[in-house]
């Protein structure tokens, strides 16, 4: 059963990553696909329609749906729905603390609005915004029933590395190689979108899969390629395996 909290965890993860997912695999990573592949990796539900549409594909799932104006506050590990000016799919993210009612913390995909055909959305990133637009908000059934406070757990240098001999390709967001398998590891390279790296193993660390190689340093190098649950099996991915 899933708890909000690993759903908030998710989404700053994700952004604290730089990257974004891609749902439907359609026009990158729009802000829809945020929500929607939460609710197909996680509860099995495939939500329907653009981000304006999300609100009536959650009551539609039987989900816990709010719509403005409402006494109610959206708790951490809600998904917002807004409507903006001029653009007729909405806008959408994850609400990652208990709002005042003022404000929301949120981490977003294709925050600038790059729908059209010509762009590739945009990466999950922290924002902070009022309500304006706001139309109203959801939550998938979680098993703890209301979220709590996201946990920040300290991360390890520690990985259980795997001999795998293969070689990754880089999708559309550059990747920070680093020494350590976190995300405080120093950088010490960056593979640019459509760059390649072979590597000899392969292990799950502090919610990333990564990839190791020995560089020219003689030091060894990781890579993460996607993200993991918390039994360590890899839930996205960054790229193309070969």
């Amino acid at each position: 059963m899933t708890v909000a909290n690993e759903i908030v965890q998710y989404a700053i993860n994700l952004a604290n990553s730089g990257m974004g997912v891609d749902k439907d695999g359609m026009w990158g990573t729009q802000c829809a696909d945020l929500p929607c592949f939460i609710a197909k990796n996680w509860f099995g539900v495939d939500l329907w329609g653009n981000a304006i549409d999300l609100l009536d594909a959650a009551s539609g799932a039987g989900w816990e749906v709010h719509r403005m104006p409402t006494e109610e506050n959206p708790r951490a590990g809600a998904t917002f729905v807004m409507a903006v000016d001029g653009h007729p799919f909405g806008h959408t993210g994850i609400v990652i603390e208990n709002s005042d009612g003022h404000t929301m913390q949120t981490v977003e995909q294709n925050i600038d609005g790059n729908w059209d055909a010509l762009t590739v959305g945009g990466p999950a990133r922290f924002n902070t915004r009022d309500f304006s637009g706001v139309t109203g908000w959801f939550y998938p059934p979680y098993s703890d029933g209301q979220a709590p406070e996201p946990v920040f757990e300290p991360t390890s240098d520690e990985i259980e590395l795997i001999p795998e001999n293969g070689t990754f390709t880089v999708g559309e967001a550059a990747i920070n190689v680093r020494r350590a398998p976190n995300l405080s590891g120093e950088i010490v390279a960056v593979y640019e979108s459509g760059q390649s790296v072979k590597y000899d193993s392969k292990g799950s660390a502090n919610g990333y899969r990564w990839i190791s190689y020995i560089g020219g340093s003689g030091k060894r190098n990781y890579m993460a390629i996607g993200q993991t649950d918390e039994a360590g099996n890899r839930i996205s991915l960054w790229g193309e395996l070969a």
